[in-house]
This record gives C-alpha cells, structure tokens and sequence, in this order.
C-alpha cells in the first residue's frame, strides 16, 4: 500500500482544514498591516498607507481627526 492509503477521510479533513487556516490567517496578517509595498509569495500589493490610516481612524472616532480650514474673516465695512 502506499502512503496516501494510509490516511483515513477525517485525516485528510483535518489537514485540509489547517491548511486552509493557516493561509487565512496569513492574509489577514498581509490586509492588516501597514505596509506599503507586500510581497509575499506570488501575492504582490502596493496600496496608500495614508488612506488605511485615516480608514481606521475614522471607524474607530467617528472623524478623520483633521479640522477643516477656516474661512477668513469677512471684513466689516465702516459706513
């Protein structure tokens, strides 16, 4: 008999799972890190950091944490 005979039906499911897995959690570490160029493998990546950033400050605070410029003063006029 030769190797693959060896495994049993949950084996195999069990690998394949862990398989799946383990890629999974290697993309969401690619995803979430704050990285501007990825290369990992044949998965090449290159993304505005800035723009992550202000993403996540914007759905952990509810504002981008920047102020909006103010407008000049309008000038009074002497009568």
């Amino acid at each position: 008999m030769t190797k693959l005979h060896d495994f049993t039906l949950e084996e195999l499911m069990i690998f394949c799972a862990t398989l799946l897995g383990a890629i999974g959690v290697l993309l969401k570490v690619i995803f979430t890190s704050k990285c501007k160029k990825i290369d990992c493998c044949c998965l090449k990546c290159e993304r505005d950091v800035k723009a992550v950033i202000e993403e996540e400050r914007l759905e952990k605070t509810g504002h981008s944490g920047t102020t909006p410029r103010e407008p000049p003063p309008l000038e009074e006029e002497n009568p």
